[in-house]
């Protein structure tokens, strides 16, 4: 029987020496959350990719589905942290997309690696396996502070 479990090329527990080559970077977060979403989100649920992709630039993904049009930026987080959208970069990609008619939301995608070391002091390494998590879009609005918590009220899951 094959086992097609990912294994880490890192031994258990946290390494002596990290070098900062051996750290995941924020795009290389950013693009496995991007690909995490596509292949498990976004595809599956029968959403169209609208205005070109992958996109370097903010929105991270945008898409439609059923006349409604979406853009997202995707907000990649290591385990136990929590990382939101800052409020001015919030409330100009809010503005940006009613001027638009578009339905702005964040994507929060949590990483955490699958050695119990390594995921309690928060360490990204590449090469590394981790769990993924995604509780649902979060709706951004146009207030000054918005909470960007994981509440019902202020979710979107297709």
């Amino acid at each position: 029987m094959q086992n097609n479990v990912p294994e880490s090329i890192w031994a258990p527990g946290v390494p002596e020496k990290i070098n900062e080559d051996d750290k995941l970077q924020m795009d290389q977060l950013v693009s496995m959350a991007v690909d995490y979403l596509m292949k498990n989100v976004i595809i599956p649920k029968g959403f169209k990719i609208e205005d070109g992709f992958p996109r370097r630039e903010l929105p991270n993904i945008v898409m439609k589905k059923d006349g409604e049009q979406y853009a997202m930026i995707v907000i990649p987080s290591i385990f136990p942290h929590y990382t939101v959208i800052n409020d001015e970069l919030r409330l100009k990609f809010v503005g940006i997309c009613k001027e638009r008619n578009v339905m702005p939301l964040m994507a929060p995608v949590g990483y955490m690696s699958i050695d119990e070391a390594r995921a309690k002091a928060s360490i990204a390494l590449k090469g590394d396996v981790f769990k993924t998590t995604f509780p649902g879009f979060v709706i951004l609005n146009d207030s000054e502070h918005q909470d960007l918590g994981i509440k019902p009220d202020n979710m979107f899951r297709p």
